[in-house]
């Protein structure tokens, strides 16, 4: 497979469809954006220290700003399908029930609808004629997300409500147990692609009809059952909370409900693209049908995940770090040096997603030397022939570094029953950690290591990692194929 079709884009998705991906290039769009559900999502943080909190991944939470008034008057003026789109957009702030005088600042449906229709516009253009789009909600908005995918992609191009049904906890008293979500199916045109697969169709009773010309069979347990064709109800579980997927990441879906729509969706030689990948399901499971695929993502952390979690499932087939084509992140020292400077908190987000940490967190407000915990990096130790889950403390430093930095990297490690300490600053700054650092160190089955460590944005550049442990690093995020 070429690897320029290994693509990972770190930005505004309607920026990156619009500057630059090619007209009729994707065979397969899958979408899982937010939903309007009101909520505020933390990128994962597994780190002990109670004293930290999570890092947000994203508030899903709309607001309706003064601009959106400006680009509603716009879509008002241009004509189908934006004009139909801003009917739907007054109707959902009628339907709010809100004060005529204050309901575009307070509209959060509206301006999440508005925030939709124009990604969804800049989408069509760069799906194939045979390829299809799969949108990703949940009943709160999926009717008026309906609306607006009849009238972007034609309401004849609509093919499946699809439902996705699992069982997980939470339930209320007052309502029955909200336990799945939508996918809207929608064609490009009536020459798209696809594969409809059977499953099981139990008899009734479990027994067999002995139909002339229908062909049975029994399961383990004794139950007769057809093959029928797929129905628009999956039944697929949720991710548990001890499943060897879980990343931590908010919203994180199965791997085995983004196998069945590309299977059903992409030919062979097809491109998925993936334009809210997050923790990038839909990124491991076209690698891991050696397909092309394009994921775009906002957040430099998540980007990093993707990177890392699919060149350690696929590393049989992905030997380094060019095997896949970053875009929007730093790609050299210089790069590097520029967005410390510009924003500090972000270069914190990349360095540890880079470095490959399981989770992030920040003692958010915090004055004076930080002392706190950036990242958290899960080691898999070996100790007496038995596997022990330990953690590195990832701290960075995109500015000077002094001794008082190194001794509070040192006693966070201490509090929080870390075993080791990584101090990322750039190669000027190393020396200081080098200097100041104890010489203690920790072992293993693999080697000694030190407890606190300097490590170089230029190393982590280049491709290098940190002196632990050979296994470590964040979870793979579902089956190993290697």
């Amino acid at each position: 497979m070429d690897t320029s079709t290994r693509k990972l884009y770190r930005g505004d998705c309607l920026e990156i469809l619009q500057d630059y991906l090619e007209p009729d290039s994707v065979d397969l769009i899958y979408l899982d954006p937010p939903f309007n559900s009101k909520s505020n999502y933390n990128l994962p943080f597994r780190g002990k220290d109670k004293t930290h909190t999570a890092v947000q991944a994203f508030v899903d939470t709309w607001t309706w700003k003064p601009e959106n008034d400006i680009r509603l008057a716009e879509f008002r003026r241009s004509g189908d399908p934006y004009s139909s789109i801003a009917t739907v957009i007054d109707f959902a702030q009628q339907v709010e029930d809100l004060d005529a005088r204050t309901r575009k600042r307070e509209s959060s449906l509206a301006a999440y609808l508005l925030n939709m229709a124009d990604r969804l516009i800049a989408m069509k253009p760069i799906l194939r004629d045979t390829g299809s789009i799969y949108l990703h909600c949940d009943p709160t908005a999926s009717h008026y997300l309906k609306l607006v995918m009849d009238t972007v992609f034609g309401k004849s191009n609509f093919r499946n409500e699809i439902v996705w049904a699992y069982r997980t906890g939470g339930v209320s008293a007052r309502w029955f147990g909200r336990k799945h979500d939508i996918i809207l199916f929608y064609s490009k045109s009536d020459k798209y692609s696809i594969t409809v697969s059977k499953e099981r169709s139990y008899n009734r009773d479990n027994k067999p009809y002995r139909f002339s010309g229908v062909e049975e069979f029994k399961d383990e347990e004794g139950r007769w059952y057809t093959m029928a064709t797929m129905r628009d109800v999956w039944e697929i579980n949720a991710i548990g909370r001890t499943s060897a997927e879980r990343l931590g990441y908010p919203t994180q879906k199965p791997l085995a409900l983004l196998d069945r729509i590309i299977e059903a969706a992409c030919p062979s030689t097809g491109v998925v693209l993936d334009p809210f990948c997050g923790c990038g399901t839909t990124v491991h499971a076209a690698e891991d049908k050696e397909l092309h695929w394009i994921g775009v993502d906002i957040s430099r952390f998540a980007v990093e995940l993707i990177r890392e979690r699919v060149q350690s499932n696929f590393a049989h087939r992905l030997r380094d770090l060019d095997s896949i084509s970053i875009i929007g992140l730093p790609e050299d020292i210089t790069d590097a040096r520029q967005l410390a400077r510009m924003d500090p908190f972000e270069f914190e987000k990349w360095i540890c997603g880079r470095i490959g940490s399981n989770g992030l967190g920040k003692r958010l407000g915090a004055r004076g030397a930080d002392g706190g915990i950036d990242g958290i990096i899960e080691l898999d130790t070996v100790q007496d022939q038995k596997v022990v889950k330990e953690t590195a403390i990832v701290q960075v430093k995109g500015g000077n570094v002094s001794a008082d930095s190194v001794r509070a990297l040192s006693e966070v490690v201490r509090r929080t029953g870390s075993v080791a300490g990584i101090l990322v600053c750039f190669k000027e700054q190393a020396s200081t950690v080098e200097n100041q650092r104890s010489r203690d160190t920790w072992s293993d089955a693999s080697g000694t290591y030190p407890v606190i460590q300097s490590f170089s944005v230029e190393d982590l550049l280049e491709g290098k990692r940190p002196l632990l442990p050979p296994r470590y690093g964040r979870r793979r995020g579902g089956r190993i194929t290697a």
